[in-house]
């Protein structure tokens, strides 16, 4: 697996993008809720290219689709919103967000199975286009994120993670750092987010923190350059990867700091991935980068991080995926100005 046809990038405009010297040993995906689990699956599946994660409330991989002993089970439906389960019995499928919603059923001791077994064949032959070796996780950093007012994953959700890491990292303590005990709701907290109930900004820098983690050395954030954020064509990308119709959007976005950015320097920029929703932005690269995006890009201009956004939030065939069409949660205590 490789990430060599997301650097490839194209802009929607005649003008195309330079090659960029990224730093292969610093690849950081992050992403909070919902980009939060894609985020950490981006980490295991591509666990040779992908250094570091930053998880702002999410879950462990493979967890939704998995049985575990306490878990409770419900009619298998042509519309279930958990169409595969593994360990279930014909006709009967799991409770929907089980992991977010009913962590204490999850046997934290069975969250590597997959991650560690699920790539070889009863024959114990290696399948093909399967997830990376988990051994390359072994000196990842992870940077974990819950508030303690997060309605959205319940206390012991992100926990769980936390564990399935520490299953498979050499030095867990080390290398997993987990923020749990901040009283904010569910959501990527910068320093302009209050905490629950609150209209004060707490001056958490949820951006800041992740990366001080993940990339050590970081240096203050400064201005972004808007010259430095470009949009890019991903629809190129969608028909190569027989993403058509998966949800990814036609525009993507990234931000490329000028010494990255200059084929006459031999810097190496790491690289910083945000796969995020992207719903109206259009090709408005204000609209495609805001919010935490923004505190992220700061800190890139000031240490030289290449930022990509794939954005999600296109279209999605229904035909291709009967089951895809979640249901509506609610969250009325998602925080603002994230």
């Amino acid at each position: 697996m490789a990430l060599v046809p997301l650097l490839a990038l194209h802009c929607i405009s005649a003008y195309q993008l330079q090659p960029l010297n990224i730093d292969a040993q610093r690849v950081v995906a992050a992403g909070w809720s919902h980009a939060a689990d894609f985020s950490h699956q981006f980490h295991v599946a591509f666990s040779s290219m992908v250094s570091g994660v930053c998880v702002y409330s999410g879950q462990p991989y493979a967890c939704a689709v998995t049985r575990f002993p306490q878990d409770g089970l419900v009619a298998q439906r042509p519309g279930s919103s958990v169409p595969r389960c593994t360990g279930c019995p014909p006709n009967a499928t799991l409770v929907y967000d089980h992991c977010k919603n009913h962590p204490q059923w999850v046997d934290v001791g069975m969250l590597p199975d997959y991650v560690r077994r699920g790539c070889y064949e009863a024959s114990g032959a290696v399948k093909s286009d399967c997830i990376d070796p988990p051994e390359n996780l072994a000196n990842a950093s992870v940077y974990l994120f819950r508030g303690t007012h997060d309605s959205i994953y319940y206390p012991g959700s992100v926990a769980n993670l936390q564990a399935l890491y520490y299953q498979l990292l050499r030095d867990p303590a080390g290398s997993v750092k987990f923020v749990d005990d901040l009283p904010f709701p569910h959501c990527l907290p910068t320093n302009s987010t209050p905490f629950f109930n609150s209209t004060v900004p707490a001056m958490y820098d949820g951006p800041g923190e992740c990366l001080r983690w993940t990339m050590p050395g970081l240096l203050a954030a400064k201005p972004m350059v808007p010259s430095s954020l470009r949009v890019f064509d991903q629809r190129e990308f969608i028909s190569s990867l027989r993403l058509a119709g998966t949800g990814v959007a036609p525009y993507g976005a990234v931000y490329i700091p000028s010494p990255c950015f200059n084929s006459g320097v031999a810097r190496q920029c790491p690289l910083l991935v945000l796969p995020n929703g992207c719903v109206g932005a259009g090709d408005n690269a204000s609209a495609l980068f805001s919010g935490s995006d923004v505190v992220f890009a700061e800190y890139a201009e000031a240490n030289g991080i290449v930022v990509l956004k794939p954005c999600v939030g296109g279209f999605v065939d229904a035909a291709r995926f009967p089951n895809s069409l979640g249901r509506c949660r609610g969250a009325s205590s998602m925080c603002t100005g994230s």
